[in-house]
């Protein structure tokens, strides 16, 4: 029986096509771990593919898993229509048809779509289901209201005591400190999860580009394109580094073993 599970599990990854992540398993086999934050600068195509990996990971401990996406709650039918599709090209259409695909920024992009199709492939062979845990994802910004009802939805994903929660999310909801810029300053969703329970990942910063609706200095006169990310550190073997010395308010640092490159909207162009 054991060994049908591990076939099973095996498969899923592979049609996935997920790689092996360095770290990955040590920290989702960690006791008591519930929650996975993986905190992402959005619009890039190797952050949502170290996620993917992750997400493999998680099915290969055998643990129900679920999967968090920034999209809206007007989305989770989209997501649960795919998710029971066989991700053909009518099913890509119709899920990039919700309303949360709108965005022109970087949270719903290519990179993002393959990785949707990524857990469904997943789900085929595994307990598996897909979460729009955020409220207002076509708002900038956010606000305090936001951060507790990111931090609700994904705590009700939790729909057995065994279910594994990874989200792929922005950098500063995954920080288990605080929103220091607004006045007064508030929580994170990252902060508001059980902190004993929850593994929040920042990323390695070598620079590469992203695609984004304005520039990391907050200049928008070019409008949404394939913008710079400043380079603060070499690139660093692919692997997690669990390690909450290396950035303030995570738990480690995951490294995708290069700079980073640009992911276009995945929905056409009118």
């Amino acid at each position: 029986m054991l060994s049908l599970l591990s076939a099973a599990l095996a498969a899923a990854s592979l049609e996935a096509g997920c790689t092996e992540l360095p770290g990955a398993r040590e920290m989702l086999t960690a006791p008591g771990v519930d929650y996975v934050l993986v905190g992402e600068y959005h619009g890039t195509v190797e952050m949502p593919a170290v996620a993917r990996d992750i997400a493999c990971a998680a099915a290969e401990t055998g643990r129900p898993l679920a999967f968090g996406v920034e999209l809206g709650s007007a989305d989770q039918p989209a997501l649960d229509r795919f998710m029971a599709s066989n991700g053909d090209q009518a099913a890509r259409a119709a899920l990039l048809a919700s309303p949360g695909w709108a965005e022109k920024g970087g949270r719903t992009t290519a990179a993002i779509a393959e990785l949707l199709n990524s857990v469904r492939r997943i789900g085929t062979h595994h307990p598996t289901t897909l979460i729009a845990f955020d409220t207002a994802p076509e708002a900038s910004g956010t606000s305090a209201r936001r951060e507790a009802a990111m931090a609700a939805a994904l705590a009700a994903a939790r729909t057995r005591r065994d279910t594994l929660v990874v989200a792929l999310t922005g950098l500063g909801h995954a920080d288990k400190t605080a929103w220091t810029s607004p006045v007064p300053p508030y929580p994170s969703a990252g902060r508001l999860l059980p902190g004993d329970r929850t593994v929040s990942l920042a990323f390695a910063r070598p620079g590469g580009r992203y695609w984004g609706c304005a520039a990391p200095n907050g200049d928008a006169v070019r409008g949404c394109t394939a913008y710079d990310m400043p380079v603060r550190e070499p690139v660093a073997p692919r692997a997690i580094q669990l390690d909450g010395a290396l950035r303030e308010g995570f738990d480690g640092v995951y490294a995708p073993g290069t700079a980073y490159t640009a992911s276009r909207p995945a929905r056409p162009r009118p």
